[in-house]
Parts: structure tokens; C-alpha cells; sequence
């Protein structure tokens, strides 16, 4: 016989799909019936017995599993919501599954949608603001080529194929995308690992030209696996993922870069050629070289770097808000200095005449998309990724900035597919990796832009200057890209400026940024990025091990619980300790907050309690070096002081009117209020005659001009736990303990086990445990792991005040406890024999 069939109940067999009685069943009834001596018994037992079965069981076909009963249906119905619920989070977690046809083209070509409502007046600030976008984007992508070791030719391709494919697909309607140093100096440093594996050769050669269009090559692969990796994330809808860049990460990586695409270009605008080097330590290799080779000094390209410098600077700093003012126009002096600059040289001949480096041969058409060499992928993931999510941060960035003033709405999923294509599609024509700058985003902004028909025209405009005039930038001194470059990454310098103020905010922020920084510009701008992140990860990992648990007091005669720490003038309840836990109760935690909330409940030595009425000045006094308490200290003094008033006025004594003492587990059953009785004579008061809980004053209040005595009754004594026999006993024993979670975020499994084993451990010496907490997941949590055995639901509130007034209530009616035991009970009002109360049922009344 299977064990199936020897644990099944009596009532039901399986041999048919309705229920029928076991044959075991039917020989009882048998046997009754024959005891009856009538077969109508048994037939009217059988049919009663098979309809009342029929009933009940109608439609349930049981099986016998491990010991319990599960129906099909139950089983089916499981199957079918753990199905529904997983389609429900695909659709939800994939782009696009959750909308209709029209609805998702929709949303994945957000221009069309912006055309529709397009006013057709706005065409003309569209086309300026693109073309003058454009022309401040030309030189910016040449210097960003040369940041990536490419020819300075080969940025001018990324001015017109990326921004063309963000237009149709960028959420954001005024976002440029295109070139920036950032991208250009994450690009650069990608080249060494790949060029040594696949062109060991190009170390030892002198023909720097050939290395540099292996660079070009290279940086379309990047480019395309950035783009994909990005057009992943952006189908996963996985946008968070960039949130792993602090600000603190990313401003030092950011002037990091900025500062490497300076100290390339600076040499240039002395006419020192520097041979093409990327790898480690590339900042360090760039100014010993520059100063290396500074006899090599052109002073002609020298002065040319310095005169276009001075004009652009000039012209920002003193006529361009002026003219912006009466027109409206941000006019691009860069492209200006750029032409004239390049027909000065054509007309004077200075490349063969003064030996000025100028750009050279410049492509004389549109290249064909082909797709970059294959070989090179799979040593580029890594900078891949790095590099795609450093895009889109930058680009999701930029469109945040836009959109609060324009009041738009920006997808970061739409973001990601729309830099991943753009990044695919440059791939094509060997772009490098492109992003959207707030700068030049803003200036888009700023002269009217409507939407991406502006980057549209922009590339347009790029275009046919390309096809037209661009063999004329043949003759353009490298000097004026260089100058045009450092003068405007040169006001990126200024974030050094906020150090001393994160400092004074928070200093493992501050050695996150240095280290980031000294990473960066030591090692190169890849690794310290890394190094940077570990770091971030690590104090955000050290503050959540080792989290903020504050003790809670109340102000006299004030709504809320707050700090003692950061409020001295709260006091504790007595027989109430309140404990606020400032983070998430997990894993990583959840050992060190079982030690420190238990240490903290069981401490023997309370913290020095004083009458708050008596320092208010020199509470202010004492934080005055601080804002944040300067503005705590004042706003609890001036509470305190109407109290003070109040009492003054109704002629009842401060002291009188509560007990301030707490006094924890461990220590005597009654304590004094005030810390030392001989400190409060010496500033006035009386010292108390006999063991009464109430004190008298000499004085009511204390002298202002006199600090130093009113500081005193702030500092422990030594005598605070050893005085108790000055005073009667009183109901002042720690008997309950509250912990606030608030501000607790989540609570995993581990730290719900954590909470359990705190109750049992304190209620073995007499503590109850209640919690406060306003997050119905968190109670969920609690049933479902059974934790309500240790922590019964009547001990979770909704808020401090609750379980402080509930704990009151407690403290004083000694509550009943939770299980009543199971004992005879006499009620002689129904019946003559005594009813036996049964747990779980009502009493019978």
C-alpha cells in the first residue's frame, strides 16, 4: 500500500473523480446499521453522509501532499497569478510591451508628436538657434578629436550623424548632442590596451599619422559598443543605473578630463609637437614633456593662440551680454575667430613662411557608413559600458536641467535609446562617443529653441558648409582650435572653489572627491572613475553598517519626539526609552544595531538631565558657531521660555511640575532629578531638606551674565547613580522600550529576525518592546515571518505619540498578559455545573 493510501483521511477515496466514503467508512456504516437491525437507516446514512459530502466537496478533487491538503484549484490559481504577475512585470520592465501600436510609435519618435503641435512661427528661431549651435559645436568636436588622439579632421564628422538620429528619438526638445571633452578624454584612454594588443608596432614607429587613423578606426568600435549596451539598458528600462555617479564622483572625473583636454592643448598653442601618447598616467606625461620640449617653442603660433584667446574671452565676458540683451542672439565668436583666423593664414602664408601648424588635408565628401572593424569589440566592453553610462549621464543631466524650465517631461528610457542610436548610427561614420553638454544645451535653450527640428537644422547647416567651404579650414592654425578649447573648459576650474564648503558639509564626501581627483589625473581618468565609485560604494556601505540610533526626548509642553543628541533642551520619559533607528534595518546591519540598541537600552549610566528653563542663553551661546544648531538651540529656547513664563505666571515652581530623570535598566529605582546637589547651590537653588521628589528655588531664574554656572549644571557627575538614597523609590523603572523605524526605509528578513531576537532578549529582563512605524510593508513583513509571537501586534503603532501614550497607559494599569492560561471558570448563572473557558472562543455570557 503507498503511503498516499495509508495517510489519506477515512472520508474520501481517489478511485473516482466525485467523492465517494471509503470503504472503511462504509463498513462502520454497515456495521450500524446492521446493529439497527433496518437497512432504511443505512440507506438514509449513506445518502445523507454523500450529500452533505457532495456539498462541501463538490467541486474540490484533494490530494495528500507532505502532510497537508492543497486543492487543484488553489494550485491552479497560484500558477496562474505567479504567471499573471510575471507578464505584468515584463510589460512593465520592457520598453514599449505596455502600450498600443500608435501609442508606442508615439512615444518612441517623440518628434512627431512635438510637429503636431508645432506653431510653424517658430521655424525661424529654430534655424538660428540651430545654425549658431553648430557653428560653436565645429571647433568644440575639433579640439574633442584631438583630446580622443585623432586628428582634429576627424571630429568634424560628429557634428552632423549623431544629433541627426537624437532628433527624431531625444525626449528632450532642446538637447544637443554631439562632441565634449569628457567623452573625448574617456575615448583616448581606451586606445592604449586595444593599440598594444592588435598594433605593437605603432609604440616604436615615428609616423605619428598612421597611428592616429588606427585611433579612428578604434574609437568607432567604442562608440558602437557604448551604443548598444545603451539601447539595452534603454529596452530594460535599467536608467538607474547611472545613479551609481555621485556628484562627487563626477564633478572631480569631470574637471579631470577637463583638465587633460587643457594640458593636450596647451602645447599646440605654444606650436610644440608633442608626439600622440595615451595610457597611464597621461597628465603627469603631458606637462614634463611640454616643459621638456618648450626650447621648441613657436612664437608666432604663440601669439596667434593668445590673440584669438583674448578675443573670444573678451567678447563673452563684456560685448555678448550685451548684445544677447537687445537681440536675444548668442553670436558665435568661436566660429568667427575660427574663419578669420583661417584667412589670415591663407592670405599671409604663415605655414610656409613662420612655420604655423595649421590642420591640413580635410576630407572633400561624406564618407560611406561602413561598420567599425569587428576585431577590436571584444576588448572593448569594458570601456563600453564605462563609456555608455558616462554618455547618458551627462545627457539625462542636461535634459533634467532643460526640462524645469521649460516644464517638460523627460523619459530615461527614451534618453538611453535615443543616445545609444545616435552613438550606433556615428559609429558608422567613426564618431566617438557623444553626449549632450549643459552649455551648449543651454545656449540652445536660451535663444528660443522649440524642439529638435533645431539640432535637424543645425546638422543641415553643418552639412552643406561642409560640402561647400570646408576644404578652407585647410589653412586654420591649430593654435586657434587649441585657444578656443582651454578658454572654455578653463571656467570648469572654478568647482575647486566648493571644496572648503563640502568640507564643512561632509567629509567623506570631500575624500571621495579628492581621491577621485588625485586617481584621475595620477593614473588616467578610466581608472580613477572606477577608483571613485568603489569608494562612494564603500562609505555608502560603512554608513549603512554602522547606522545613527538616537535617543528621543520631548521638549516640555511640545508636540513630537526629537534627538537628545542634537536638542539638549528634550528630556526623557521615565520608565520610557525611545530609540530611533536612521536607516535600513538589513543584513548588513542588523548584528551591529541588535548590539547597539541592547547597549543603549541596558546602559547603566544615563545621560546628566538639568532644568532646561535655567540655560537657555548659554544653550545659544554654545551653538552659535553653528547655523543648523544656532537655529535648533533658538527655536526650543524660545519654547521653553514661554513655558518658563507660563509657569511663573500660574506660580508653580519648574521643577515641580515634572521629573526629568530617566532612569535605565541596571541602575537603583530612584535617582534625583539634577545631577549634583552642591553645583545647584552654588548657582542658587536649595539644596532639598528631606526625600522628597520636589524641589524649592532661592532663585527662580539664573543670571545670563553668568555662563559658567549654568554650563556646569550641564555636565555629568559622578554622583548621579550613587545619590538614590536621598529620595524615596519611585515608579521610575525602564519598562519599556520604543523603537521608531520611521525613517526606516526597508527591513529585510534578517533584520526582522534581528527586531525578534532584541524583544526576547530585553523582555528576559523585564522590557517590552513596542515599535513605531507608518509602512504597511513592514508590518506584512512582520506576519508573514511569524515575528508577531515575539512582538504581538498590539505593540506596533502608527506613530511615537501612540506608543508613548499607550506605553503610559501600560505603566500604569500593569497590563494583563498576552495569553490567558487555560483554567476552570465558574459561571453558575445557566447552568449548575462550572463552564471551562476554551482559548480562542468568547466567554459565555
Amino acid at each position: 500500500m503507498s503511503s498516499y493510501a495509508k495517510n489519506r483521511p477515512p472520508y474520501f477515496t481517489t478511485d473516482s473523480e466525485s467523492p465517494i466514503l471509503s470503504p472503511d467508512l462504509q463498513d462502520e456504516t454497515s456495521l450500524s446499521a446492521d446493529s439497527s437491525g433496518s437497512s432504511d437507516l443505512k440507506d438514509k446514512c449513506t445518502q445523507t453522509t454523500l450529500s452533505s459530502t457532495k456539498h462541501f466537496h463538490a467541486s474540490r478533487l484533494l490530494c495528500y501532499d507532505v502532510g497537508c491538503w492543497t486543492t487543484k484549484s488553489e494550485k491552479d490559481d497560484s500558477v496562474d497569478k505567479f504567471t499573471k504577475n510575471t507578464k505584468a512585470v515584463i510589460k512593465r520592465r520592457v520598453y514599449g510591451l505596455n502600450q498600443r501600436p500608435v501609442q508606442f510609435l508615439g512615444s518612441l519618435f517623440p518628434l512627431i508628436s512635438n510637429i503636431l503641435n508645432y506653431k510653424w512661427t517658430w521655424v525661424l528661431k529654430d534655424f538660428i538657434s540651430g545654425a549658431v549651435v553648430s557653428m560653436i559645436h565645429l571647433p568644440q568636436a575639433m579640439a574633442g578629436a584631438m583630446t580622443a588622439v585623432m586628428r582634429p579632421q576627424h571630429g568634424l564628422f560628429i557634428t552632423i550623424f549623431p544629433g541627426l538620429m537624437y532628433a527624431f528619438l531625444g525626449s528632450s526638445p532642446q538637447n544637443s548632442v554631439g562632441g565634449m571633452p569628457i567623452t573625448a578624454a574617456l575615448t583616448g584612454v581606451s586606445m592604449s590596451r586595444i593599440r598594444e594588443h592588435y598594433h605593437p608596432e605603432n609604440y616604436t614607429i615615428t609616423n605619428a599619422g598612421e597611428m592616429l587613423d588606427v585611433h579612428f578606426q578604434i574609437a568607432g568600435a567604442v562608440a558602437l559598443v557604448a551604443g548598444l549596451f545603451q539601447l539595452l539598458m534603454g529596452i530594460f528600462k535599467l536608467g538607474f543605473l547611472s545613479n551609481i555617479f555621485s556628484t562627487n564622483v563626477m564633478d572631480p572625473f569631470s574637471v579631470a578630463c577637463c583638465m587633460q583636454a587643457i594640458f593636450g592643448q596647451v602645447p599646440n598653442m605654444l606650436g610644440i609637437g608633442l608626439f600622440p601618447y595615451c595610457g597611464l598616467a597621461k597628465h603627469p606625461w603631458l606637462v614634463s614633456n611640454m616643459f621638456i620640449n618648450i626650447k621648441n617653442i613657436n612664437a608666432y603660433d604663440t601669439m596667434i593662440s593668445v590673440l584669438a584667446a583674448s578675443c573670444i574671452l573678451g567678447f563673452r565676458e563684456f560685448l555678448q551680454p550685451i548684445l544677447f540683451r537687445k537681440t536675444n542672439i548668442v553670436y558665435p565668436i568661436e566660429f568667427f575667430v575660427l574663419v578669420l583666423g583661417a584667412l589670415v593664414s591663407y592670405w599671409f602664408n604663415l605655414n610656409e613662411r613662420f612655420g604655423v601648424r595649421i590642420l591640413g588635408a580635410i576630407p572633400e565628401s561624406l564618407p560611406l557608413p561602413q561598420p567599425p572593424p569587428m576585431d577590436y569589440i571584444p576588448h572593448v566592453l569594458g570601456e563600453g559600458f564605462i563609456n555608455a553610462l558616462v554618455s547618458f549621464g551627462l545627457t539625462i543631466s542636461s535634459a533634467k536641467i532643460l526640462a524645469r524650465k521649460e516644464g517638460n517631461k523627460i523619459s530615461p528610457s527614451q534618453e538611453l535609446i535615443a543616445i545609444g542610436s545616435a552613438n550606433v548610427f556615428g559609429s558608422f561614420f567613426s564618431c566617438f562617443i557623444s553626449a549632450a553638454p549643459v552649455g551648449r544645451s543651454v545656449i540652445n535653450q536660451s535663444m528660443g529653441s522649440k524642439s529638435q527640428l533645431s539640432t535637424i537644422f543645425g546638422c543641415l547647416f553643418m552639412m552643406v558648409l561642409f560640402l561647400s567651404v570646408g576644404q578652407s579650414l585647410y589653412y586654420l592654425p591649430v593654435g586657434i582650435v587649441s585657444a578656443n578649447i582651454v578658454v572654455t573648459l578653463i571656467m570648469t576650474l572654478k568647482i575647486f572653489g566648493d571644496l572648503p564648503t563640502l568640507w564643512k558639509a561632509s567629509k567623506p564626501d570631500t575624500f571621495t572627491w579628492i581621491i577621485t581627483f588625485t586617481a584621475c589625473i595620477v593614473l588616467d581618468v578610466r581608472v580613477g572613475l572606477i577608483i571613485g565609485i568603489t569608494f562612494s560604494l564603500f562609505f555608502v556601505t560603512y554608513r549603512s553598517h554602522r547606522p545613527k540610533v538616537r535617543v528621543l526626548g520631548r521638549i516640555k509642553k511640545s508636540a513630537g519626539y526629537l534627538p537628545l543628541k542634537e536638542y539638549r533642551e528634550a528630556t526623557e520619559i521615565p520608565g520610557i526609552k525611545i530609540l530611533q533607528v536612521q536607516s535600513a534595518f538589513h543584513f548588513g546591519n542588523a548584528e551591529y544595531l541588535v548590539k547597539k540598541i541592547k547597549s543603549m537600552i541596558i546602559d547603566p549610566n544615563p545621560p546628566p538631565v538639568a532644568d532646561p528653563g535655567s540655560y537657555i542663553a548659554t544653550v545659544v551661546n554654545e551653538r552659535e558657531e553653528s547655523p543648523i544648531g544656532r537655529r535648533r538651540s533658538v527655536v526650543a529656547a524660545v519654547m521653553i521660555e514661554r513655558n518658563r513664563v507660563h509657569d511663573q505666571e500660574t506660580s508653580r515652581p519648574l521643577l515641580e511640575q515634572t521629573n526629568h530623570q530617566v532612569i535605565p535598566l541596571g541602575t537603583a529605582k530612584s535617582a534625583p532629578n539634577l545631577a549634583d546637589f552642591s553645583e545647584f547651590e552654588e548657582a542658587g537653588f536649595d539644596k532639598p531638606s528631606s526625600k522628597k521628589t520636589k524641589f524649592s528655588f532661592k532663585k527662580l531664574t539664573l543670571s545670563v551674565n553668568d555662563p559658567n554656572k549654568a554650563k556646569s549644571l550641564m555636565r555629568p557627575s559622578s554622583s548621579a547613580t550613587a545619590s538614590t538614597d536621598t529620595l524615596d523609590e519611585l515608579e521610575t523603572d525602564l519598562t519599556r522600550a520604543i523603537i521608531d523605524l520611521n525613517m526606516t526605509s526597508f527591513i529585510d528578513s534578517v533584520g526582522l529576525r534581528a527586531l525578534e531576537q532584541i524583544a526576547s532578549d530585553l523582555e528576559k529582563l523585564g522590557v517590552e518592546i513596542l515599535l513605531s512605524q507608518n509602512k504597511g510593508s513592514i508590518t506584512d513583513q512582520i506576519k508573514r515571518l511569524k515575528v508577531l509571537k515575539t512582538i504581538p501586534e498590539r505593540n506596533i503603532f502608527l506613530c511615537v505619540e501612540d506608543a508613548v501614550a499607550e506605553a503610559k497607559r501600560r505603566i500604569r494599569k500593569r497590563a494583563e498578559p498576552d495569553h490567558i492560561p487555560l483554567e476552570e471558570t465558574p459561571d453558575n448563572r445557566f447552568w449548575p455545573t462550572p463552564a471551562f473557558r476554551v482559548e480562542g472562543l468568547p466567554g459565555t455570557n
